[in-house]
């Protein structure tokens, strides 16, 4: 469509975590980091809900692609004027800084959108070593959050990185006793960053790609907290950047040269480079035969890591 359908809008580039299934504290050492400024923040939110009302597109907006959203101190004004504003926002959190307080102000706002907790593990440990934080005031968040607000707007996200056997039970068990949806993700590499993470490196014939499997490109707009709009929320690095929404407007970047440029390279067999993001990326399409292996691989690996 000649405009997005979701956008993904971090209002700042820092969080509070340190998962070894991401690459966020490696990049923030390398990339500009910082807080949006509001005149910028109400920019983009103004005119994706005008995208919305005009269009009649599902209008979704996520505070998450480099950040943890509660670092933010006023990011309960945020959700207040995207609610304002008519769009339906969804928060995804690690929920260590929603706190009780947090969550009474949230439910305030008149919030009633979906909430995704990313919570690598349910042993202290397990979960220490993934994410590098203390698991306590997470599920003593969550459990607050549960008692004031629907759990079936709750939902657990896992990704079962380095567990050991007996892991992805007691975290199925645990969510499950407390009636919260649960969803177990195989970690990637993130376009290459985290290469001991990566399954594949295959080469692709002829330098052209066959598509995206997630097909985000071509729905979400991903903007960082400076106005640059990348490619996808794979694209943490910022390694491809469409245009700023400073300076332009959204379905002015959307539907820039540089964005057609890309997206010819994915879907329309456009010849590129051999470091051309979506060719380190875990989704980006293959031929036929490629993509039966890596289904059938990621079908052994979902069976073992997110059974046992």
């Amino acid at each position: 469509m000649p405009y997005p359908s979701s956008l993904l809008v971090d209002v700042h580039s820092f969080c509070n975590a340190a998962c070894r299934t991401c690459p966020y504290r490696m990049l923030q050492q390398s990339l500009p980091m910082g807080y949006m400024d509001e005149p910028l923040f109400r920019k983009i939110i103004d005119e994706f809900s005008r995208i919305k009302k005009d269009h009649d597109v599902r209008g979704h907006v996520i505070f998450c692609y480099m950040g943890e959203p509660f670092v933010d101190p006023n990011v309960i004004g945020k959700i207040s004027y995207v609610l304002e504003s008519g769009l339906v926002l969804v928060l995804q959190t690690n929920a260590y800084l929603l706190t009780p307080e947090r969550v009474d102000r949230l439910i305030e706002t008149g919030f009633r959108g979906e909430i995704y907790v990313s919570c690598h593990g349910i042993t202290p440990r397990v979960y220490r070593k993934v994410m590098g934080m203390e698991i306590g005031p997470v599920l003593r968040n969550v459990e607050y959050l549960i008692g004031r607000y629907p759990r079936n707007l709750v939902q657990i996200r896992a990704i079962p990185h380095e567990w050991p056997i007996g892991e992805a039970l007691r975290v199925k068990r645990y969510w499950k006793r407390k009636g919260v949806r649960l969803k177990l993700f195989l970690p990637n590499s993130r376009t290459g960053l985290l290469p001991d993470l990566r399954r594949w490196s295959w080469k692709y014939p002829g330098n052209r790609l066959r598509g995206c499997r997630k097909n985000l490109p071509i729905r979400d707009m991903v903007v960082a907290y400076n106005g640059d709009v990348v490619l996808c929320c794979e694209d943490m690095a910022r390694k491809v950047v469409l245009g700023n929404v400073r300076e332009r407007s959204l379905v002015e970047v959307w539907n820039s040269e540089r964005a057609k440029e890309v997206l010819e390279m994915i879907y329309l067999g456009k010849p590129s480079g051999h470091d051309f993001i979506c060719k380190t990326c875990e989704f980006g399409g293959s031929t036929l035969s490629r993509r039966l292996v890596k289904n059938l691989d990621n079908t052994l690996h979902r069976i073992w890591k997110c059974t046992l």
